[in-house]
């Protein structure tokens, strides 16, 4: 932990802060509190500094030995509160710039401590250089493997699938999925973030058109995708985050057939392909020991449109990263063949440091993700017929350098359903709704360099 030293700025003086404010007040708030800040009595200090402040005592050395007594704690959110008051009071102050790039720096706000390092003048600058410009500053690979538990189903398939009518249905088997990002820094505060997947499928594809029918335990599904996401971050803590993420699906697809012998479908395969898209604008806010997000984005997923709306509240309860909790509430409108439903989607995500060597990460959430999209628009659910209602994930993240590299690994539950789609749109009442469990793990490593 980097430590900045206390210097002679914050000596006892009582300063022009005495205009319009109370004398007997003001001394006793400023001799306490410079007392408590000499002793390195924190927890006093804040307190004391508190009870100033609600007299409508304010000024420069008040707020700094206020920061300073926060950032010793490592609650680095309100110390940046308080620094960023005393850069109001005092532009420009050295001292209180230090502070203040650390303590967005060390709460996780990468690009706001790059901001304030753009205010860095003389023996400051050459003390914290800035950063080499770099075309990549960020790396990142991923795999996810999934599997569906889902061996009752195979083996039992005709039992499944009896006295329905002209339609199809499909479950899903396997799938992999492999993933690349890139990130560049811009100029402080604008950040470009691509990324491309390449998602392999297998499902269990159920058809019958009336005159055949027939069943097929891995139909192949492939699915590529490219995201990108300009990021725009403020000084005062307003990160606006467009995206753009584009879908291209190509799937195995009966193109003839044919009575065999015995009475078995023979069956001549094509591909099918669709191009879908999901475009949005995520904004999110660090407002003292929260963040606020929120997010509206617009898909075509599966021939339907998609209208969602994300709320979301984040807390930093100990104004560092060793510990947050966030409740988050996805709205969706999707219209499709004239008709609209509503789905409501909420989400529980806790996160916790384990001495700043492991970070571990649980998210749950429940409802109907039938072409769902979530972290800001980077991944999607829009697999054909198959709906998740449940969802749980546990995830380890590990420092593994100094620049903020990171190498992650965990695994997620899935509780899945599967409707049959009719040929004939007015049989909504047969859905032969089957229920299944589907379990993944996968790992990554995201690079700064």
């Amino acid at each position: 932990m980097h430590r900045l030293t206390i210097i002679t700025l914050l000596f006892f003086g009582l300063a022009p802060c005495l205009q319009s404010q109370d004398y007997t007040g003001f001394t006793r708030i400023n001799t306490e509190t410079y007392r408590l800040y000499m002793a390195q009595e924190w927890d006093s200090l804040i307190p004391a500094g508190k009870a100033g402040l609600k007299q409508d005592i304010d000024y420069y050395y008040l707020r700094m030995r206020l920061g300073i007594a926060y950032y010793e704690k490592e609650n680095y959110r309100k110390a940046a509160n308080h620094f960023t008051t005393a850069l109001e009071l005092n532009q420009d102050d050295p001292l209180a710039l230090e502070y203040l790039y650390f303590s967005r720096l060390f709460s996780g706000q990468l690009e706001q401590s790059r901001l304030v390092r753009k205010n860095f003048r003389g023996e400051l600058s050459r003390k914290i250089p800035s950063p080499e410009s770099k075309f990549i500053d960020g790396l990142g690979m991923e795999y996810l493997n999934s599997q569906g538990l889902n061996d009752d189903i195979l083996n039992n398939l005709s039992d499944y699938f009896t006295g329905l009518p002209p339609g199809m249905q499909f479950i899903t088997n396997s799938y992999s999925n492999i993933g690349i990002s890139l990130t560049h820094s811009i100029a402080p505060g604008i950040t470009l973030f691509h990324a491309f997947t390449s998602l392999t499928k297998k499902n269990i594809f159920y058809y019958n058109d009336g005159s055949y029918e027939f069943l097929m335990e891995d139909q192949q599904v492939k699915q590529r995708q490219y995201y990108f996401s300009p990021r725009f971050t403020t000084f005062s803590g307003f990160v606006f985050i467009p995206v753009f993420h584009l879908i291209n699906v190509r799937y195995q697809t009966p193109i003839e057939i044919s009575m065999g012998p015995g009475g078995t479908p023979l069956v001549i395969f094509g591909e099918g392909t669709f191009n879908d898209y999901v475009g949005g604008l995520g904004i999110r806010k660090g407002i003292g020991s929260f963040d606020l997000y929120l997010g509206n984005f617009y898909a075509t997923l599966n021939d339907a449109e998609q209208f969602q709306n994300r709320v979301g509240l984040t807390w930093y309860p100990f104004g560092n990263l060793n510990m947050y909790a966030g409740s988050y509430l996805s709205s969706q409108y999707e219209r499709a063949n004239g008709e609209g439903v509503v789905r409501l989607v909420p989400e529980l995500l806790f996160g916790l440091g384990v001495s700043g060597k492991i970070w571990i990460e649980l998210n749950a959430s429940a409802g109907d993700m039938t072409n769902y999209t979530e972290r800001n628009g980077y991944i999607i659910y829009n697999s054909y017929s198959n709906i998740i209602e449940k969802k749980l994930l546990l995830s380890l993240t590990i420092p593994v350098s100094e620049k903020g590299s990171l190498l992650y690994f965990g695994g997620r539950w899935t509780a899945d359903r599967s409707e049959f789609v009719p040929n004939d749109q007015s049989l909504d009442n047969i859905t032969n709704s089957i229920s299944y469990n589907t379990l993944s793990i996968y790992g990554g490593l995201s690079w700064k360099f």
